[in-house]
């Protein structure tokens, strides 16, 4: 059945139908501009914004009332109403349900993460004004944001956040969740020669494999790249080290094995060469699978294939050595989680 009601995007461009994609942790439908409000409130239903993703604000100011705007657009031939909730989670790599938080969220002066929204036509845009207010509650952590719109009968039914436990079942979470929009975007200075930051990763409450990477997404091929995550134990962690970015989509992958609950941090490493990186280029760590069947990624060729990224995979973590042949064919990964670092000059 095709997509009913209103729809949040995971990115610029994309409709209920996109079979190609950025990050999808990008939405350009989830607007924190942090203690000020927008100067003018219909700039962010405005159809030229909304198709260029403008106002393209991310501005979290901890410890104070923040701003937050969410929107959606039309995409039945009929009006609607629809609820939409909000939420917010410690930033990390896989953003489980169970994680998200809706302490301290108001909406008009009440406690409540939730709002009523109506359309009348198709294509209409439709947005939470006033904003939602949120603090966030530490100083030092960025969050993530999640909106979840709920359209038909059950919409004014709080979304239950599953306790999920296993990567391939999140996978089917965001298989069967169009109505999700997140945004888990870091903006870094991109003017430095040599880019470090750190990504969490909470690991699954069942344990399992993952397979953990960095995405080089626009990098100029004369720099280098390195993760670190450190594991469970010697054979489970990863040591990827000043390697060279093959390609300018260079997504080096490679697989372990954690216990239940087991939790790290992935650290990357960029070393520019001569070339400047193009401003919006990202740094992407990301976790993904291939599924429990060699017939999985087929499928999501089928239903959402924008939730597809190539990646070049090293096999176990155990295995990659530094005289390995890096010159491995793109293979198709299901990216469960990622958090992209956007450099700005």
């Amino acid at each position: 059945m095709s997509y009913e009601g209103i729809f949040i995007r995971d990115y610029v461009g994309e409709t209920p139908d996109s079979t190609t994609g950025t990050s999808w942790t990008c939405s350009p439908d989830i607007i924190c501009t942090g203690p000020k409000v927008l100067d003018d409130p219909s700039a962010f239903t405005n159809k030229s914004n909304y198709d260029q993703g403008l106002p393209n604000i991310a501005n979290q100011t901890p410890l104070q009332q923040n701003n937050v705007y969410i929107r959606g657009i039309n995409v039945s031939n009929q009006p609607r109403t629809a609820v939409i909730y909000f939420y917010y989670v410690d930033t990390s790599i896989v953003l489980w349900p169970q994680n998200w938080k809706t302490v301290d969220i108001q909406y008009n002066n009440a406690q409540q993460n939730w709002v009523k929204v109506s359309v009348d036509t198709l294509n209409q845009i439709v947005g939470t004004n006033p904003p939602f207010l949120w603090r966030p509650p530490r100083q030092g952590i960025h969050y993530c944001l999640v909106a979840w719109v709920k359209n038909g009968e059950d919409q004014d039914t709080p979304p239950e956040l599953y306790k999920i436990g296993a990567v391939n079942d999140m996978a089917n979470f965001i298989l069967t969740h169009k109505n999700i929009g997140w945004r888990n975007t870091v903006e870094v200075d991109g003017t430095q020669p040599t880019i470090q930051d750190t990504a969490p990763i909470i690991g699954p409450h069942d344990g399992g494999i993952l397979n953990i990477g960095v995405q080089c997404d626009n990098l100029p091929k004369d720099g280098t790249i390195s993760f670190t995550v450190p594991g469970p134990d010697p054979e489970n962690s990863i040591n990827f080290i000043d390697r060279p970015i093959i390609s300018e989509n260079y997504a080096p992958t490679l697989k372990v094995q954690w216990p239940a609950n087991f939790n790290s941090t992935l650290t990357f490493t960029y070393k520019k060469g001569k070339k400047d990186p193009p401003d919006g280029a990202n740094i992407i760590p990301l976790v993904g699978t291939r599924g429990t069947g060699s017939d999985f990624i087929e499928h999501v060729k089928t239903i959402a294939p924008n939730r597809l990224t190539n990646v070049h995979f090293y096999g176990h973590a155990k295995d990659f050595h530094k005289e390995m042949n890096m010159n491995v064919p793109p293979q198709h990964l299901f990216i469960v989680g990622s958090v992209p670092f956007k450099l700005k000059k």
